[in-house]
């Protein structure tokens, strides 16, 4: 399993027929013009961006290869911004003054865009010049003529000679794209370019600091200024979308978009009912999968042949089965972007299923999918995962390996956790890049001084007791205050215009560092330099918490870093974690991993009443749901980013 994401800020998009911006990062990299930036396509925001890797083992029609897949956000977000007001399923946002005439207020949406079946098209190509554009499918919901945009030229170098853009405009006529037609033929174009139209099916989702932090909606409808969302929980919205709540609408994966609509360009096998490479799709409230096809024209489901569906929705929350019926193996890459914000996942009815995926741009666990804020053992807690010592009475989870179902389940152990532990590692300093004990911390403590150097020099932070850590730590700086200075030599205390009253402002020291030159009263914080005279008894350090709320010890694995295999014992006391104790140091670990500490209570259906250590879930993988739960509903349950 490959998976490589990097950060990528986008610029424009356009808004009925004009430009604006919000600026989400610190520097913002502007690309594209009017007739190339789309409403439903890209936005004025910063993503990690990039590709999944899945590899599909050889199969064959009598026996195929199965993998449990996601596949994440399609793309960057088309709209991020506050809402107005809330009122039933309808969310109101604010207009947006026209750059054109700024004393104009103008609507940030396209109407009916967000709801749309996405009309797809094919340019021709003579002597470089697009001739003409041919629709492959007319769409449906338009209720304005979408953009188009035919991707740049290949070859020449003058944007006014040999390498010109070309241009088109679309005809709309009942709702549906009835014609294309080429306006600039453009120059340079020795291959045929790819036609993208505006529109496609999208998400809204909340994106701010709260407990409803990644809730999302299929958009059923939209206007200029507002979007009606589809709600078939009946949840109050009211308490989910307060007002100047910020969102993003992103683009929805379809089938086609995301396997491909017909070859070259199919990931997957095309054939017949037999002989093709099968996506499986869970149904809503039920334990019934859907089976998906593509015949070499279009995909089809299976039981109703007749109907293109290749633009069948595939959730945010959720996985798909993939048989491979083929040799050789396959390697599937998925292009989109990895979430940065918190999700939910859909837990269903009693005696129903669900295909979870994994919805982070990184490997997962159990205890992370399924948190321990999320697990009950009250049977009149309908809406949270059951946990019973029982397998056949507590929900399960299943994971696919090897065309195998594996059962797991939650005993209950640790569920009361209020404050997970956390813990820091540094690379390995044992034999082959093993871990040890002095390359884990969750110490914490006070600081009695912190130096104010000059850029070039690292800024000294002295500690009130000894803190035991060692050179490639990293220690998170909080609450240090200072009287703010200049850059002279030596440096005077200013206030904010730079003169010579003082100023007490948060110290550059606060943040999180790799530590060097460690004495056992002292470090230095790599690459930091000063700009405050330390403000006595403010601030602290620490590699990790001890948490609360554990009755029993709890699990260690260390994930990342180059190596594999480490795990240990979080020792607990009192509710909290007071120790980590390895019982593998592991292997190949020359750079710092991730310490995950999880609740325990996690067991495999024969494994006897061993409980196991946990469950990995690579990125772009998914497990099933089953919920045994005997008053269960169907609710949501809330997923932390382990990339936050």
């Amino acid at each position: 399993m490959l998976y490589y994401y990097h950060l990528v800020l986008r610029g424009n998009y356009m808004v009925q027929g004009f430009h604006s911006k919000m600026f989400y990062v610190a520097a913002i990299c502007t690309v594209g013009s009017p007739s190339n930036a789309f409403a439903s396509d890209t936005g004025e925001v910063g993503d990690l961006s990039g590709a999944i890797g899945v590899t599909l083992d050889a199969g064959s029609p009598q026996a195929p290869f199965y993998k449990v897949v996601s596949a994440g956000l399609k793309s960057e977000a088309a709209f991020r911004g506050q809402i107005v007001s809330v009122s039933d399923n309808n969310l109101t946002f604010y207009t947006l003054p026209d750059l054109l005439d700024p004393t104009y207020p103008a609507f940030p949406f396209v109407s009916g865009m967000f709801a749309t079946t996405r009309a797809r098209a094919t340019a021709k190509v003579i002597d470089g010049n697009v001739t003409s554009i041919v629709i492959d499918s007319n769409g449906s919901g338009y209720l304005k003529p979408p953009e188009i945009r035919i991707h740049p030229p290949d070859s020449g170098t003058d944007a006014t000679i040999d390498a010109v853009d070309a241009i088109a405009v679309a005809e709309v006529n009942g709702s549906k794209v009835t014609a294309i037609n080429v306006i600039e033929g453009g120059r340079g174009y020795s291959y045929v370019p790819y036609v993208e139209i505006e529109g496609g099916p999208h998400f809204l989702r909340l994106v701010e600091e709260d407990p409803n932090e990644g809730r999302f909606f299929l958009i059923e409808s939209n206007s200029g200024n507002q979007v009606t969302l589809l709600n078939s929980l009946n949840l109050d919205l009211d308490t989910i979308f307060k007002p100047d709540a910020l969102v993003e609408i992103t683009p929805a994966w379809t089938l086609g978009s995301l396997f491909g609509y017909k070859p070259p360009m199919l990931k997957l096998k095309n054939g017949n009912e037999t002989t093709a490479d099968r996506v499986y799709l869970g149904e809503t409230n039920s334990t019934n999968y859907q089976a998906y096809f593509h015949d070499g024209t279009a995909w089809r489901r299976e039981g109703a042949l007749a109907e293109d569906a290749s633009d069948t929705i595939v959730y945010p929350d959720e996985a798909f089965i993939l048989a491979h019926h083929h040799s050789p193996a396959i390697d599937l890459v998925f292009e989109g972007v990895a979430l940065t914000v918190n999700s939910f996942a859909y837990l269903p009815d009693f005696n129903d299923t669900f295909l979870m995926n994994n919805p982070f741009g990184a490997d997962m666990i159990l205890s992370d999918l399924i948190a321990a804020e999320n697990i009950t053992t009250d049977l009149n807690d309908t809406e949270k995962w059951y946990a019973h010592s029982s397998d056949e009475e507590a929900d399960n989870v299943e994971i696919l390996h090897n065309g195998v179902w594996t059962t797991y389940w939650h005993d209950g152990t640790n569920k009361g956790v209020t404050d997970p532990a956390q813990a820091t590692a540094k690379k390995g300093s044992g034999v082959a890049g093993s871990l040890t004990s002095k390359d884990i911390s969750l110490a914490s403590g006070s600081i009695s001084m912190i130096t104010n150097p000059h850029v070039g020099e690292n800024i000294v932070v002295t500690t009130v007791l000894p803190h035991g850590l060692r050179n490639g730590f990293t220690v998170v700086i909080s609450g240090a205050k200072g009287y703010k200075t200049d850059s002279s030599s030596p440096k005077n205390q200013v206030d904010e215009n730079g003169e010579g009253n003082t100023l007490i402002i948060k110290s550059a020291a606060n943040g999180s560092y790799e530590i060097t030159k460690v004495t056992s009263y002292s470090f230095e914080l790599k690459g930091k330099s000063g700009d405050s005279d330390y403000i006595p008894e403010t601030g602290s350090w620490s590699t990790g918490n001890s948490g609360a709320g554990y009755t029993s010890n709890a699990y260690v694995l260390f994930v990342g870093g180059g190596g594999y295999g480490a795990k240990g014992i979080a020792t607990v006391s009192g509710g909290t974690v007071v120790g980590i104790t390895l019982t593998d140091g592991g292997v190949g670990y020359l750079a710092a991993p991730k310490v995950i500490i999880n609740s325990g209570g996690w067991r495999r259906v024969g494994a006897g009443n061993s409980p196991i250590n946990d469950s990995l879930v690579p990125a772009g993988a998914g497990i099933l749901l089953k919920r045994n739960h005997p008053y269960g509903t169907i609710s949501r349950l809330r997923i932390g980013n382990p990339i936050k």
